[in-house]
């Protein structure tokens, strides 16, 4: 596993980024673009991950604990 150390201003540009990003989608969803609105949550999503160092086995560890916990719900008792 490569370790990926995020400096301060490298973190600082990337939440500019995601900001802008955010803006973006808001007018993207305005025009009535919902999938082009998906593909920006999608790169907000990677660059969140990317600032916070949080790996694909990590993420793919808590969509399978989240995913777990909705079956659960589903159940009748």
């Amino acid at each position: 596993m490569k370790a990926r150390h995020m400096d301060e201003v490298s973190a600082r540009s990337l939440r500019g980024v995601i900001a802008v990003l955010v803006e973006q989608r808001g007018i993207v969803i305005a025009t009535g673009a919902s999938f082009a609105a998906h593909l920006i949550d999608l790169a907000i999503m990677q660059l969140r991950l990317t600032i916070n160092d949080i790996s694909e086995e990590e993420l793919s560890g808590l969509a399978d604990f989240v995913s777990v916990g909705l079956a659960s719900e589903d159940k009748p008792n």
